[in-house]
């Protein structure tokens, strides 16, 4: 199914997942058996729009989040546009990834961050890269201020968007960001696996910052 017509019946947010989710997948280049882990899994759109792509997605958010975006109908939402059988949902806690190391070819945060506690932030980014492949990806998306005024509209107290350079454990990470629409993305890889045009070598961070998972 066409994303424009999936935006139609899942909404217009899923518009930007859509168009910054693209931009991020052709930097990727991810094979169409990528092992794939979507963080915070909230209404499911960033899951559907990798299912939609051809993608099997693990998703998931800790079964005790209580939080404005957490535990909605992502099945629901998933059966409308016919990607159900692509999808997988498991609880975890982002922090404590129940994972072998080097399980996925890319872990996804859609609009999670800055839902996570600041002290669990480093762990968080920890284990994304604990269990992304040697050659794999973590990938987080923070809103732009033009989405930050999207969803304000909605829900007053939304977070400002994190930095998740602020929280690399440690200078071996290498970093590349691309300037979405609605989105800021950060792709970061172990270094041995990463040398697109822009990238660079980050310094050393404490590492001691973030929790829950939520997304957009």
């Amino acid at each position: 199914m066409d994303t424009k017509v999936m935006a139609k019946i899942l909404g217009p947010r899923f518009d930007a997942v859509s168009e910054d989710g693209g931009r991020a997948l052709k930097e990727l280049r991810l094979p169409p058996d990528a092992a794939i882990l979507d963080v915070g899994t909230g209404n499911g759109n960033f899951a559907i729009y990798l299912a939609s792509q051809g993608y099997q997605v693990l998703t998931g958010e800790p079964s005790t989040d209580r939080s404005h975006y957490a535990g909605k109908d992502w099945a629901l939402n998933a059966k409308k546009v016919g990607v159900l059988d692509k999808i997988r949902f498991e609880a975890f806690d982002a922090s404590k990834l129940p994972f072998e190391s080097e399980a996925f070819d890319a872990v996804f945060f859609f609009g999670v961050l800055h839902h996570v506690s600041e002290h669990l932030r480093g762990d968080v980014l920890r284990e994304a890269l604990r269990v992304s492949k040697q050659n794999g990806a973590v990938v987080f998306f923070e809103p732009r201020m033009e989405m930050l005024q999207r969803l304000w509209a909605d829900d007053p107290g939304h977070p400002l968007a994190a930095n998740p350079s602020d929280y690399l454990p440690d200078a071996s990470i290498r970093e590349h960001r691309i300037e979405g629409s609605f989105m800021d993305i950060s792709i970061y890889k172990k270094a041995m696996a990463f040398s697109p045009r822009g990238s660079r070598t980050l310094p050393i961070d404490n590492g001691i910052s973030a929790e829950d998972s939520t997304a957009l």
